[in-house]
């Protein structure tokens, strides 16, 4: 069985409605990956993986979009662990949730391991979408310049506090 599994004792919010302060933020996803980096068991394996991070915990999250949030530092710690940036088309991040003391479940598997092996069934019946070609990967193109329009001299008198400010409004100056 090819498949590395190991457990990280953390507590999981979803953050994409939270209103927190941003070193409550900072320090609560230091903590996650503090502790991510020093439960990691090592990696020597082959790059094609899926990893599986379940979120156990006493209340269920909504699946489609607040449980991958909700353990967004947990994926960005372990794809840092990998040396491969968290959006490789090498790695497969399946989620999951159970109920529990809060904790995270972070299994890595490749070859014939049964979690694999479903992932492959699973991506040949409905295939992920091919990576979209972002503008950061793109090539840049050299920029235009922009010229400035000349500025227009007023088409009225000045009035207000500008007007105060011109020579005449000085005694023994004059324009």
């Amino acid at each position: 069985m090819s498949c590395i599994r190991f457990e990280v004792p953390v507590r999981t919010v979803n953050t994409s409605n939270r209103r927190e302060h941003h070193m409550q933020r900072h320090r609560r996803v230091k903590g996650q990956r503090d502790a991510t980096h020093l439960l990691w068991p090592g990696w020597s394996g082959p790059a094609l993986l899926v990893v599986r991070l379940t979120r156990v915990s006493p209340g269920q999250l909504d699946s489609g979009d607040n449980l991958p949030i909700a353990m967004k530092s947990i994926r960005d710690e372990v794809a840092r662990q990998l040396r491969l940036d968290d959006a490789s088309p090498l790695v497969r991040w399946v989620y999951a949730q159970s109920l529990g003391a809060p904790s995270v479940l972070v299994e890595l598997s490749w070859g014939d391991d049964p979690l694999a092996a479903a992932v492959r069934a699973q991506d040949a019946l409905a295939p992920p979408p091919p990576p979209v070609l972002t503008e950061a990967a793109a090539p840049l193109a050299p920029r235009e310049r922009k010229l400035k329009a000349p500025k227009k001299p007023p088409s009225r008198p000045l009035r207000g506090l500008a007007a105060l400010a011109t020579p005449a409004s000085y005694p023994g100056k004059k324009p």
